[in-house]
């Protein structure tokens, strides 16, 4: 409802100066609030969210709904593709082989090229190298390996297996555990090879060649009993020590070795050098010998000379007196002569 003034003057009924009544709109007359008409007041019940892609299809008219199958079929089509190539297309290297496992069972074995089978898990391929060697750290962390010696010592032994696999086949089925095998069988037998061996031949180094061939033939033959389709190459001793709590005992004792054994070197190679020196003498004492035979008086004037010679090279200075020096001493003729 307004009030004022009629700004058209006083109208029929009305006085100058009169007020005129207030006008009720329709919405004041019916109780209700006025309302901008530049506004929507009507609340909308749904929620607000971001645009998808069949609602941007939709407003640019592209037809959302028909592209999305079509979609999804092209990237099912794609991921499919991608699984068939790559669980059936094998290449293998020159020194590779492969057995191919048709729903768990072997049924070829194939070499190195391009090969098509089928798509997993209706075919898989179990490939090796063979021509390569493999190997075997024991133990495979740090840490000590205490095994018993002959006379009752404890020593610590680490080594590796060198190994090779010689029938893919055989090896895949009749040692199914692989290197693990290979490892405990190892350490079994590089036990057995230690135990036959005293302390100190094990750790001084004298025997252990002997060692690493009888632990390589006892490992070979249990694997040719079991028909593993494995050849061990080498067992190589890396670490033979005490234990570790007698770690300083034990240094104590190799410096004291080393010491006496680079004493025993020094006398060894003073006796060479002697020996040396009188073989030669006899050689040369056999070899003027000889000359004397032949013509002694020349040979004991030769040797009479050389020995004066030697003298006074190692005397430059001679003090002598008014008769002769260094004259020579008389010599008898020979009989008959």
């Amino acid at each position: 409802m307004t009030t004022g003034k009629n700004p058209w003057g006083p109208g029929e009924g009305e006085k100058a100066g009169e007020e005129v009544p207030p006008v009720e709109t329709a919405a004041q007359a019916g109780g209700l609030e006025p309302r901008n008409p530049w506004l929507n007041q009507e609340p909308d019940p749904r929620p607000r969210r971001s645009a998808s892609i069949d609602d941007i299809f939709r407003q640019r008219g592209g037809g959302g709904a028909s592209l999305r199958p079509r979609w999804i079929g092209v990237i099912v089509g794609a991921m499919l593709a991608a699984w068939v190539a790559a669980s059936s297309v094998h290449v293998l290297e020159r020194d590779e082989k492969a057995l191919v496992m048709t729903m768990g069972r072997n049924t070829a074995v194939i070499g190195a090229g391009l090969h098509f089978t089928l798509p997993w898990p209706l075919q898989t391929l179990i490939r090796r190298d063979l021509g390569a060697d493999v190997l075997t750290q024991v133990p495979d962390k740090d840490g000590e390996t205490l095994m018993p010696t002959r006379d009752g010592e404890l020593i610590d032994v680490g080594f590796r297996v060198r190994w090779q696999v010689t029938d893919l086949k055989a090896f895949a089925f009749n040692l199914p555990e692989g290197e693990a095998a290979i490892r405990r069988l190892a350490d079994a037998q590089v036990r057995a090879a230690v135990a036959e061996l005293p302390f100190s031949a094990t750790f001084d180094g004298d025997r252990r060649g002997q060692l690493q061939l009888s632990a390589a033939q006892r490992t070979q033959r249990v694997l040719d009993a079991w028909h593993a389709g494995v050849k061990v190459v080498s067992i190589e001793l890396v670490r033979v020590a005490p234990p570790a709590q007698l770690a300083d005992a034990f240094q104590k004792i190799t410096k004291a070795r080393e010491e006496a054994r680079r004493q025993h070197d020094n006398d060894e190679a003073w006796r060479q050098q002697e020996l040396g020196n009188a073989r030669s003498e006899a050689a040369e004492f056999e070899e003027v010998y000889a000359q004397y035979k032949i013509a002694p008086a020349v040979t004991r004037t030769r040797m009479y000379y050389e020995t004066i010679e030697k003298i006074l090279r190692a005397n430059p200075v001679v003090v002598g007196g008014t008769g002769p020096v260094n004259a020579p001493p008389a010599t008898s003729k020979p009989a008959g002569q």
